[in-house]
């Protein structure tokens, strides 16, 4: 699921309601189909993430492994501590197995299993894991293991949560992970079946209440798309939020709040922002935007497409016909061209205000072309000049045999006429002189 990334302008009309008060110490709340802040309490201040720390530990496993593939595991990972689905060692289990433990009963042990099987060691996996969340926009979080577990230097915000957050929910297993409610492990080589259940409440929980804005209501959240709880006494309460509802989709994070209140916290910033919020689609992926020029291709001309879904976000009283699009293409390209190669972009405004873009790309590969592309003739074109100048030198080399033949055969008739013309002169001399011959010897 291809997305915006980027909103550059604030939002341009004061929110209809007042924002919540909430127990969290930092949160933010983004549009996830753009990135844009509606809600923002210290979300650049550095706290503990817990178990939060999970979707990035989920989202290079998905990048990095094959799901069916069996991981056997190693004598160190059972001694994790904190929440486990005690995995033992030498045990056979797969890929996804260990996902589904790591995102739903937010197993330690599982991360730690995953993180080896990655990277070899944990402070190896600690770097990519570091290196990735700088990629995804990052700019105070420091990770020293794959699950959480408290550490004075494991370290992150509620911003670059949100901006991992957003990337792994464009994953669709990933998606359909954090919202599984219950999932069974079969009995393995060594142990029996196990059943797993979500710890996030928002996705099924229609018994526990909450107090949210000093009301009590059931915990389980309308349009819920996940994603993921954290808790460790330092870290306090810790949810990653994600809603859904029409094109507007949102993610939540709030950090040292408290087990329940975690969840409140985040029922009031959702509700908050769908109150005051909208995300607008202005154009969907694929769409046919042009075609530039190819120079030196083996085809001169590319059709552009875009490369993700484009998106604003709009007060939820402004009219959509505000957001516009303006499609800047490049004049042309040297091949060869990769398909979805970046050739332009399409600027997203909100009224005259340029407020995001997304990536123009070449929607086919074109390889470099032959000698006549560099004229602009492409291969194809070439193809039928080439085909033309082989008929026209077939035709050529016909009509010269058939002249060569038609020539023979006018020389043999000369020759004929010449001989025919020689033995009649001859006859004719022979015969006069024998008639004369004749008359002499008369006479």
């Amino acid at each position: 699921m291809a997305l915006l990334l980027i909103n550059l302008a604030p939002i341009t009309s004061l929110a209809a309601t007042e924002p919540p008060a909430i127990i969290a110490e930092t949160a933010i709340v983004i549009d996830a189909n753009t990135g844009k802040v509606l809600y923002d309490k210290n979300m650049n201040d550095q706290r503990y993430p817990a178990s939060t720390t999970k979707v990035i530990t989920a989202l290079l496993a998905l990048d990095n492994l094959d799901l069916s593939k069996t991981v056997t595991i190693d004598a160190e990972t059972p001694f994790t501590e904190g929440s486990r689905v005690y995995l033992l060692e030498g045990e056979r289990v797969t890929v996804e197995q260990i996902l589904y433990a790591l995102l739903l009963e937010s197993a330690n042990d599982a991360a730690v299993a995953l993180g080896k099987e990655i990277a070899g060691s944990i402070p190896a996996f600690a770097e990519m894991m570091n290196q990735k969340a700088v990629e995804l926009g990052a700019k105070n979080t420091n990770f020293v293991n794959p699950n959480g577990l408290h550490d004075d230097n494991h370290l992150s915000t509620a911003y670059d949560l949100a901006m991992i957050a957003k990337e792994a929910m464009k994953n669709e297993k990933f998606r359909e992970l954090v919202t599984t409610y219950r999932y069974v492990i079969p009995a393995t080589n060594m142990q029996e079946t196990r059943y797993l259940y979500n710890t996030n409440r928002l996705i099924y929980d229609e018994i526990t209440k909450v107090t949210v804005n000093g009301a009590q209501r059931a915990a389980k959240y309308e349009g819920s798309t996940g994603i993921k709880t954290g808790y460790t006494s330092k870290a306090g309460g810790c949810l990653i939020a994600g809603a859904k509802r029409g094109d507007t989709e949102l993610i939540s994070v709030v950090m040292k709040s408290t087990d329940e209140g975690r969840f409140a916290d985040s029922i009031a910033l959702l509700d908050y922002a769908f109150d005051n919020y909208k995300s607008v689609k202005v154009m969907d992926e694929d769409t046919v935007l042009g075609e530039i020029q190819v120079k030196r291709g083996a085809i001169n001309r590319v059709e552009v497409v875009a490369g993700e879904t484009g998106y604003t976000t709009l007060p939820v009283e402004a009219s959509s016909s505000l957001a516009n699009t303006k499609v800047i293409l490049d004049k042309k390209v040297r091949a060869p061209v990769e398909s979805g190669q970046k050739v332009g972009v399409v600027e997203i405004y909100e009224g005259e205000t340029l407020v995001g873009s997304i990536d123009a790309i070449a929607a086919s590969e074109i390889a470099e072309g032959g000698v006549l592309s560099i004229i602009g003739i492409s291969d194809n074109t070439a193809k039928v000049i080439e085909r033309i100048f082989a008929s026209i030198l077939i035709l050529i080399v016909l009509l010269f045999a058939a002249y060569v033949i038609l020539k023979r055969r006018q020389i043999r008739k000369r020759r004929q006429r010449r001989l025919e013309r020689a033995r009649r002169y001859e006859n004719y001399d022979y015969n006069n002189n024998r008639k004369r011959y004749d008359e002499h010897w008369r006479g």
